[in-house]
């Protein structure tokens, strides 16, 4: 048999039952036409364990045993098997039917022995499309002719690789088909319900979203598909004929009935939790129906099913032991879980007792397992719906207990606020007292960053105002020191004018004029003129460089400038290396790339500050960078593009390391000695660039130098 539930009670209840022999033949008699009569009981069987027997060596074979059970149990086996049957009519009928409703078998051969000795052979069996047959049907049908009052004698040989039964019918063809119509009817109403119960649970599961009705609804299509495939209604209508399908069908889909069987239990009765031993269990069981399943898609065919029928036998005990276990528990799914599975239970264990002759062969032993199928299924059903009035009982239950917990702690929060509001008055009050001592502590903090911001400055404006003081003093000491031999010289000259003058008053010019050559000779005139010329010329250049330095101090204070203009910025720069010439000058060589800028919207004077900042910094980091054999190395190159001008300041100085170029931004953060600097330049300078919407990046190397790359917009 092909359902995995029929295999429990087969070893369960009556073990196994093997043919009893019985010597002799019997002549089956068919005397009325209006009745089909049943001759599986009046069977010889025969066993040919080689396939090798021919139909010659059969019908002389004496190894023959006859049956007596209501249906032939063939069991699953390697071996053909040949029945051997008389039938004598008695009707008025010469066409008779043989039918054999068993259509999961392989290959069935009818042979009808003629008087002549001679014999018809006609084949039926999976490997036989329904189309090719004579009557459109999935059960094995045959027509037979016997004269009125003589007797025939047939053999059938069959092979499967299922269980085999041969429940034969001999009929009328009218008889037959009417039986047919009344089995398909039957099945009708069978598959209905299985795709009503489907349709029905899928439905709830979309509407609930709980998994166990998903499980619950693939075990319902197993289990309806597992009913085809053994009325033979999967090969009729699903396979298309295909004997290769129906056969791996008949060990995929029983396995897969059972795992979900499995799944389904474990999901509704939470069998890992309820009963954890016997969950194990379970999960040997599905390695089992596992390697059943490979072993039929490679074709070892009864290796597979009697793997599977061994898993449906295991998985039916377990699932009864499980599903009492779990309802003596109190669990009320357990209990419909169990009365459902005693009902299929008892269903198999009729349709085994027909099979074995305890039970007459009728519609009701035939159909049994349909029936208690069908009754499964709907009271399965019923216990998934019952588990929405305990999941909407337990809802209310829990919304119960939300509302009293609503109410508690409303009575709670009442009671709290009282005592919150005398809190919050307090609080209040030491927070408006706190709120007083921020603001002052604010404001305190305020005026001290003004007072360091000024502090910056005043310490960038110390450094300034000496670098001035140093570049005016040299022109001006040069133009004091040429005034005083300038002063000498022109009074030499006003001597010399004066004693031109008396000439024009002497009686004696003539010597006159010799006294004024020999003063010339010795004043030394020529010489004279020159060290004049050269002097004027000493006190011009001082003049103009004090000139230059004013109007670099100008050009980069910009105090006229605190609004956003369009500034060159290499004035800035120049302007700011003209105030720190005398730090460059002979300590450091300076180098100029510049590049053509377009002028850039910008505050000028905020700009040459980020520019005296980081010179500055550059000139302090060379000084200090005492291990440098080179001299030092200042380097300013510009350049631009449409949207952005680029300024790199860079030095070969005692350079930083990631840890310190991390903070240099940072306000107060400073690599000088208390004294030599606040902290707060580059800080400011980080500033000024945002405020120009521009960037600035820095490369350094520990010893070996830093570079600034400023980055500013064009158009602001």
């Amino acid at each position: 048999m092909k359902n995995i539930k029929i295999q429990l009670v087969l070893f369960f209840f009556l073990g196994l039952i093997i043919i009893p022999p019985v010597r002799g033949e019997e002549i089956i008699l068919y005397s009325n036409s209006d009745e089909t009569i049943t001759i599986a009981n009046q069977l010889e069987l025969l066993e040919d364990t080689q396939n090798i027997l021919s139909v010659k060596e059969v019908l002389r074979s004496r190894n023959f045993q006859k049956t007596t059970l209501e249906v032939p149990n063939l069991q699953i086996s390697n071996s053909s098997f040949w029945a051997k049957f008389q039938i004598k009519n008695l009707t008025d009928q010469q066409k008779i039917v043989l039918e054999l409703p068993y259509p999961i078998i392989d290959e069935v051969i009818l042979y009808s022995i003629l008087p002549s000795g001679e014999y018809k052979m006609e084949k039926a069996g999976e490997y036989i499309p329904v189309e090719k047959r004579f009557y459109k049907h999935q059960n094995y049908i045959f027509n037979i002719e016997i004269p009125t009052n003589e007797t025939r004698t047939f053999l059938i040989k069959v092979r499967s690789s299922e269980q085999m039964q041969l429940p034969l019918i001999v009929g009328t063809s009218n008889l037959i088909l009417e039986s047919l119509l009344t089995k398909d009817l039957i099945f009708g109403i069978y598959a209905g319900i299985i795709l009503v119960m489907f349709f029905y649970n899928l439905f709830v599961y979309f509407v609930v979203k709980d998994r166990t009705y998903l499980y619950y609804v693939s075990y319902i299509l197993t289990v309806g598909l597992t009913q085809a495939c053994l009325q033979g209604y999967s090969f009729r209508f699903l396979f298309l004929d295909s004997s290769l399908l129906a056969n791996q069908s008949m060990i995929i889909i029983p396995a897969l009935s059972g795992v979900t069987a499995l799944i389904f239990l474990n999901s509704f009765l939470q069998v890992k939790i309820h009963t954890p031993t016997l969950y194990k269990i379970i999960l040997i069981i599905y390695g089992m129906y596992a390697l059943a399943i490979s072993l039929g898609i490679v074709g070892q065919y009864h290796i597979s099913q009697n793997l599977v029928q061994l898993c449906a036998m295991l998985g039916s005990v377990l699932v009864f032991i499980i599903a009492y276990k779990t309802a003596r528990k109190g669990l009320r799914a357990a209990k419909f879980f169990f009365i459902a599975w005693s009902i299929f239970l008892s269903s198999v264990i009729i349709f085994v007792l027909k099979n074995f002759g305890i039970l007459p062969y009728n519609n009701f032993t035939f159909y049994a397992l349909q029936i208690g199928s069908g009754l499964e299924v709907i009271l399965l059903s019923l216990a998934l719906a019952d588990r929405i009035n305990i999941f909407k009982k337990e809802k209310e239950e829990s919304q119960q207990q939300t509302v009293n917990a609503l109410l508690e702690n409303e009575r709670i929060i009442k009671e709290q606020n009282i005592i919150l509001e005398a809190k919050v008055t307090e609080r209040t009050f030491e927070l408006k007292k706190s709120n007083n001592e921020l603001t002052t502590t604010l404001s305190e903090l305020k005026q001290t960053q003004s007072q360091l911001v000024n502090a910056e400055k005043m310490a960038s404006l110390g450094q300034l105002t000496a670098g001035i003081a140093h570049e005016i003093n040299n022109p001006i000491n040069f133009v004091v020191s040429n005034v005083k031999p300038l002063r000498r010289d022109i009074e030499d000259i006003y001597q010399l004018v004066n004693k031109y003058e008396t000439i024009h008053s002497s009686d004696d010019i003539q010597n006159e004029l010799l006294l004024v050559n020999t003063y010339k000779k010795e004043i030394d005139y020529d010489y004279l003129k020159e060290e004049i010329s050269t002097l004027l010329k000493g006190i011009e250049e001082g003049a103009v460089r004090t000139a230059d330095i004013v109007k670099g101090l100008r050009v980069f204070s910009r105090l006229d400038e605190n609004d956003l203009k369009r500034t060159n910025v290499i004035d800035g720069l120049d302007s700011t290396i003209s105030l720190l010439n005398s730090e460059i000058n002979g300590y450091i060589d300076l180098e100029k790339n510049y590049a053509i800028l377009p002028d850039i919207e910008c505050y000028p004077g905020k700009l040459n500050q980020v520019f005296m900042n980081i010179l500055n910094n550059a000139i302090f980091a060379i000084k200090e960078n005492t291990s440098r054999v080179e001299k030092g190395l200042l380097v300013i190159t510009t350049s631009s593009d449409s949207e952005f001008v680029k300024i790199s300041i860079k030095d070969n100085g005692i350079g930083m390391s990631d840890k310190i170029k991390a903070k240099i931004f940072e306000p107060f953060f400073t690599t000088k000695d208390v004294g030599k600097g606040t902290g707060l330049g580059m800080s400011i300078t980080f500033s000024i660039i945002n405020d120009h919407n521009g960037k600035i990046e820095v490369n350094s190397e520990f010893g070996k130098g830093t570079e600034f790359i400023l980055i500013l917009p064009i158009n602001q």
